[in-house]
């Protein structure tokens, strides 16, 4: 039983420097994009979101050590600077988002 314990804290924390590099890289991506690309460039929004998620995704996995709490926070705030993107965005779908992330955290962690 130790020594299982043992393998899966020597897994992860194997996996940590490459995690981190490429999250440092999908920042510098997005503060690239931010910077040097012209808005108005055609399909550069669904890429800035998929970045700014990937982004979100591998720090807040990094973070949490949990890649699920990392998922659910990085889905969360990407679909509300959509909505702020769309003008929709504002405190009550924020809490709206916040509660539904918190209510599937919890199913799962029940599960």
């Amino acid at each position: 039983m130790r020594r299982e314990a043992r393998l899966k804290e020597v897994k992860l924390r194997k996996n940590f420097l490459p995690t981190l590099i490429v999250a440092i890289l999908l920042w510098l991506g997005v503060v690239s994009i931010v910077y040097f690309v012209e808005p108005d460039t055609f399909g550069i929004l669904p890429v800035f979101f998929f970045l700014i998620f990937l982004a979100l995704l591998f720090t807040f996995s990094l973070l949490f050590a949990h890649t699920r709490r990392g998922a659910l926070l990085a889905v969360g705030l990407t679909l509300f600077l959509i909505l702020r993107y769309l003008g929709i965005g504002n405190i009550l779908n924020f809490l709206l988002i916040l509660g539904i992330a918190i209510t599937v955290e919890l199913y799962f962690i029940k599960k």
